[in-house]
């Protein structure tokens, strides 16, 4: 990675090989089959997605559903509530340029502000003008990034597990193993240099073991699917050599906003009213510190809190996950306690 002030870019003399799309979801997962996987040229840069649901040609609502990635993951996260919620309109996600299969024209282009101006450049391509936008991680964080340069692009928003500062500026409310990952990054190139040389001794395996140990409570909730399709994207990611290096840029650049602070506070008190906060309470990344800001900040919103759940609600339990989005969309609360669901009215306005 070069560290000298100049920005590398990515071209066919560094030896890289543009990946294809997933092919015939359905092959995968039967509850993938109305799910469709291809790429769509923004700005040039040749960007994966993932379509389906009901168009509004079709008689499906006019506002769909996009759904925005977190660090070190892609469109693929998504696979699992696409369906379900796609019975009364268009739900969209995409690779982000650095991640999953979209290759980036240069590697700055991870970065986090670089990637929230991304979103609206990808939602004029496909010619959409207000979305549902579901956030998961760094995708929260994204989605505060543009609601603070373009607000009108967001209908609703459900923040999953958001990268979200808290009151405190610096990085110990993290959990130690977590503080540790990412300390590093506070220094430019420290981070970085860790990073790679991690990648260059761990076998898929061993980054299989790290991607399930951080993100899910149980391992065992994910489907056979889904497995298959997050040890693929780490098996592209060994081959191509400018996944790592996205990727220590976005982390570089994330760890920089969270200790910024100010435009992500900004941008989540430009958020809509409307807005769905989602939470596992077994999250190793995302803990209460950053809820409990969240909600001072916005009491307005909406939480949801699922226990005994990690950081990929909408990957380890999906139903839940479609459960709780549908009944806010519906102006209805889902709680559980002790098992039991229940499903009680909003307050009104």
């Amino acid at each position: 990675m070069n560290r000298t002030g100049t920005d590398e870019r990515i071209s066919a003399a560094t030896g890289e090989v543009r990946p294809e799309s997933l092919g015939d979801l359905g092959a995968r997962s039967a509850a993938w089959a109305s799910l469709r996987s291809g790429f769509v040229a923004v700005h040039g840069t040749q960007v994966h997605t993932i379509r389906g649901g009901l168009r509004p040609a079709d008689g499906g609502a006019d506002v769909p559903h996009l759904f925005i990635h977190g660090l070190g993951g892609g469109a693929t996260n998504w696979l699992e509530v696409m369906g379900a919620l796609g019975t009364d309109r268009e739900v969209i996600t995409m690779d982000l340029p650095g991640f999953g299969r979209t290759m980036p024209p240069r590697f700055s282009a991870a970065r986090v502000r670089a990637n929230a101006r991304f979103i609206p450049a990808f939602m004029d391509t496909l010619g959409i003008e207000r979305a549902i936008v579901h956030g998961n991680s760094m995708g929260g964080m994204l989605t505060a990034l543009l609601a603070g340069i373009a607000p009108d692009r967001i209908e609703r928003a459900v923040m999953v597990a958001p990268a979200l500062p808290t009151a405190r500026t610096d990085l110990t409310h993290l959990p130690g193993p977590v503080f540790r990952r990412f300390a590093p990054f506070v220094v430019p190139g420290v981070g970085a240099t860790l990073l790679r040389a991690f990648w260059s001794r761990a076998d898929v395996d061993l980054l299989m073991e790290d991607a399930l140990a951080l993100t899910v409570a149980d391992r065992d909730r994910l489907s056979p699917s889904m497995l298959a399709v997050m040890r693929e994207n780490l098996q592209l990611g060994k081959r191509s050599p400018w996944r790592v290096e996205s990727l220590a840029y976005a982390v570089e650049s994330l760890v920089a906003a969270l200790l910024g602070g100010r435009e992500l506070t900004e941008g989540v008190r430009a958020m809509p009213v409307e807005t769905l906060l989602v939470w596992g309470d077994a999250d190793a990344l995302v803990g209460w510190p950053v809820i409990d800001q969240l909600l001072v900040h916005r009491p307005d919103w909406v939480d949801a809190v699922m226990p005994g759940v990690g950081h990929v609600p909408m990957m380890e339990e999906p139903e839940r996950y479609v459960a709780v989005v549908r009944a806010w969309l519906e102006g209805r609360r889902v709680t559980e306690v002790d098992g039991v669901v229940r499903y009680e009215a909003l307050a009104a306005d």
